[in-house]
């Protein structure tokens, strides 16, 4: 689950404590916001501080933090922040990471955009856009984070409106099909539809992933019977029936 920045700050905020507190962005960004009875004196942030500062920060998400009691702040280095509208800023992202929260579960996530329903997200914002072709089942959300080179909130909202949208789908990574896994089960399907099919076996399979809207290498089990109802389509009540249950095997690990 992801965390808010908002929740950190805020109990030090409203009980007045003076300090600083130390946040680790878990992409490699270090910030600092200094605290003096409990308003914001001044924050550094990749660089920036001030205003600039406050906006990087408050888009970390993959954060840890330390409170500093008592110490004080080197003002040569502090541009003053409105604490107000700074907290403003946090809580607008608090209430959507809590949302994010309900659908991507975490950094390792792994999420697949289906270009055959793209139209159902009606506005692609520049984000939108780039993340949408970086979701291709394979790289997890750090590594969309990490190429992408959007602020990482922005891409987690990405990610949360085109999952809303139903032009992106979470894949469940115990699910997923190892590279032996995935050729065993093509190998032995090409293999017993080709018994009643013949040579339209492949043509068959290669139809299945055309219609899922992309290649075997990105095969999950929540797949596999989408695949086979697919593939059976042509055959024989009796058929069918044996090709659905062989493959529950597979679905069902």
């Amino acid at each position: 689950m992801y965390t808010s920045l908002y929740k950190k700050i805020k109990p030090l905020i409203y009980a007045g404590e003076s300090g600083v507190l130390k946040i680790h962005h878990d992409y490699g960004e270090k910030g600092v916001i200094h605290l003096n009875e409990g308003m914001v004196e001044g924050i550094r942030a990749s660089k920036q501080v001030g205003k600039k500062a406050a906006g990087i920060c408050a888009k970390w998400v993959s954060i840890s933090t330390t409170f500093l009691h008592g110490v004080l702040p080197d003002t040569n280095e502090m541009v003053a922040v409105d604490t107000g509208k700074f907290m403003i800023i946090l809580e607008k992202a608090h209430k959507m990471i809590k949302k994010i929260n309900t659908m991507i579960p975490g950094n390792d996530a792994i999420f697949m955009g289906d270009v055959r329903v793209a139209n159902q997200h009606k506005r692609y914002s520049r984000v939108d856009a780039k993340v949408m072709g970086m979701l291709n089942g394979k790289r997890t959300i750090s590594r969309v984070v990490m190429a992408a080179g959007f602020p990482e909130l922005d891409i987690l909202i990405s990610v949360f409106r085109l999952g809303n949208s139903g032009v992106a789908r979470l894949l469940v990574a115990n699910k997923l099909m190892s590279d032996a896994e995935r050729l065993d089960f093509l190998s032995a399907l090409t293999m017993r539809l080709s018994v009643y099919m013949g040579p339209a076996a492949e043509v068959l399979i290669r139809e299945a992933f055309n219609n899922l809207g992309h290649g075997p290498e990105m095969l999950t089990r929540d797949e596999i019977p989408e695949i086979i109802e697919s593939v059976v389509e042509p055959l024989e009540l009796d058929a069918k029936t044996e090709m659905v249950q062989w493959s529950m095997a597979y679905a069902s690990h």
